[in-house]
């Protein structure tokens, strides 16, 4: 059961230190610090074709969500579940389910049918996903476009 000091916010451009440093503290990669990162972070939480909000409890940023959205000719709306995130030291106290229920609400609340997102085979968040109703549907075939030279 949530913390019910929890707080689930939209993002701000000025959020981009915190979660620059909440994505080295769930281990990934980060970005070079530079303007063009910082720009691309202010359109993502200024662009309202996605939802960025972050967790925060007792003020701390404890997780994070970004949600896409796309329109489909023929299948209506479908969110994307582009990054589920929950700081190590906060982990285990229902934020993470909170932040996905949080990201289905506003999805259906767009008229999305589907909620989509890819995994790779041996992540451990699998379990957690499947526990919340998610289930495995197929595969993406992906190109890396930056190994093509520009035309």
């Amino acid at each position: 059961m949530p913390d019910w000091r929890l707080h689930i916010r939209r993002g701000r451009r000025t959020d981009f230190t915190a979660v620059m440093v909440l994505l080295t503290a769930c281990g990934l990669p980060i970005p070079p610090p530079d303007r063009a990162t910082l720009r691309r972070f202010r359109h993502i939480v200024a662009d309202l074709g996605t939802d960025f909000y972050l967790a925060l409890l007792d003020g701390a940023l404890a997780g994070l969500v970004h949600v896409t959205y796309a329109r489909e000719l023929t299948m209506g709306q479908r969110a994307r579940l582009d990054q589920l995130l929950v700081a190590e030291a906060f982990r285990h106290r229902g934020i993470g389910t909170a932040l996905l229920d949080f990201a289905q609400r506003r999805a259906q609340g767009r008229g999305c049918t589907v909620l989509r997102c890819a995994l790779p085979m041996a992540s451990p968040a699998r379990h957690f996903l499947e526990k919340a109703g998610l289930h495995p549907g197929g595969e993406w075939f992906v190109k890396h476009l930056s190994d093509q030279p520009a035309r």
